[in-house]
């Protein structure tokens, strides 16, 4: 059996070698195109992309809003156990109309300190119970790394990020990481002081302000990282060729 030739391929089925090369010229004009502007849509699929288009920023906007209250009833659960006195706690539910497995569930919800719009990015509420689930911060001789499941469980390279106890106040926790800065030139940010894992901003529900940090500058989506544990050393000694003038940054929550 002769190889096929691949410079002159055989005609396709019911068609000639130049209705195949007409094909393949339309194909690739549509693929390199560059973007979707380029087509004429008909007035019917342009009405239907403009329902899309507000049907999906109706359900975002549904989700962000089911998360909130669904933090709030977590938040007023935890406020409504506190007040409870012995033996009030399961008729308060029943009143409430609230199986006790979805009360622990929501205020497990409440006490996260992650924020509306991380919890979506998550998966919603269930996502984001299985994440942190597995967010522990780290012993004082360790540090936690994160990183990308699709790069291996490395401590060491691009597209991580470190969580570690400072030395001198037990308690408070450091967060560095390596990104991409504005010149593709990569580059390390990390706290100018060491946080607390929980902060109450304006009275509102307290936020774990170190998941905060990471997620307005770590470039790995949050339902991405994955979790890792190495010695409290690592962190220093991998960032440090990184470190440039703009390196240090402070926690901010705005």
């Amino acid at each position: 059996m002769q190889p096929p030739d691949m410079e002159h391929p055989a005609p396709l089925a019911g068609g000639n070698r130049v209705d195949f090369e007409a094909d393949q010229k339309a194909v690739d004009g549509v693929e390199n195109s560059g973007n979707a502007a380029s087509f004429q849509l008909s007035n019917i699929l342009a009405d239907l992309a403009e329902r899309v288009r507000m049907a999906a920023v109706e359900a975002d906007t549904a989700e962000r809003t089911s998360v909130l209250r669904a933090m709030d009833a977590g938040q007023m659960l935890i406020d409504a156990k506190a007040a409870c006195q012995h033996g009030e706690w399961l008729p308060f539910l029943g009143r409430a109309g609230i199986h006790e497995r979805r009360a622990r569930r929501l205020m497990q919800l409440a006490r996260s300190g992650l924020e509306s719009d991380t919890v979506s990015d998550l998966g919603g509420i269930g996502a984001a119970l299985a994440f942190m689930s597995k967010w522990q911060l780290p012993t004082f001789e360790k540090a936690l790394f994160i990183y990308d499941a699709e790069e291996g469980e490395t401590p060491v390279g691009r597209g991580i990020a470190y969580v570690w106890e400072d030395h001198q106040h037990r308690g408070y926790y450091h967060a560095g990481m390596i990104v991409t800065g504005d010149d593709s030139e990569e580059e390390c940010i990390v706290s100018r002081r060491p946080m607390l894992p929980f902060v109450e901003v304006a009275g509102d529900r307290p936020i774990n302000i170190i998941v905060h940090f990471l997620t307005r500058r770590f470039s790995l989506p949050i339902a991405d990282w994955r979790f890792g544990e190495v010695d409290r050393q690592i962190p220093i000694i991998v960032l440090a060729p990184f470190v440039t003038g703009n390196t240090f940054r402070e926690v901010a929550t705005a």
